[in-house]
């Protein structure tokens, strides 16, 4: 049994409902759905995430600036968020596409597994 499935179970067993513990509580449920896509999902995944949904369409040098992070580490965040992650398993939860207007211009969208995903973690709080 590997690592990630041996955190998986560990989780499950001690699983407790957080729900009526306010935005704290909200806050470890948010975790834990995090936490079940990938048992080491990193929190620069989760702020993109949140800053794509919020932004449909956005660039990836635009996402690159709303993190601060490096257009490098973005494009392997943006991998992995979508289906074109290089090492593992990709997670689907946006789609890249190219501008009608300028081809080389990358935009990013949330995929129905983005949508869907994200609402779940809204109605934690």
């Amino acid at each position: 049994m590997g690592m990630a499935e041996k955190i998986q179970k560990k989780s499950l067993r001690t699983k407790t409902d957080y729900s009526d513990q306010g935005q704290i509580g909200a806050f470890i449920e948010t975790m834990e759905l995090l936490r079940s896509l990938d048992s080491e999902f990193p929190i620069q995944h989760a702020i993109s995430l949140g800053i794509i949904s919020l932004n449909p369409g956005l660039s990836l040098t635009q996402l690159a600036d709303k993190t601060e992070l490096t257009l490098s580490t973005v494009s392997r965040i943006v991998g992995a968020l979508s289906d074109h992650r290089a090492n593992g398993n990709p997670h689907y939860l946006i789609e890249v596409k190219v501008s009608k207007t300028e081809r080389r211009r990358k935009e990013l969208y949330l995929t129905k597994k983005g949508k869907g995903f994200l609402k779940k973690i809204e109605n934690c709080f």
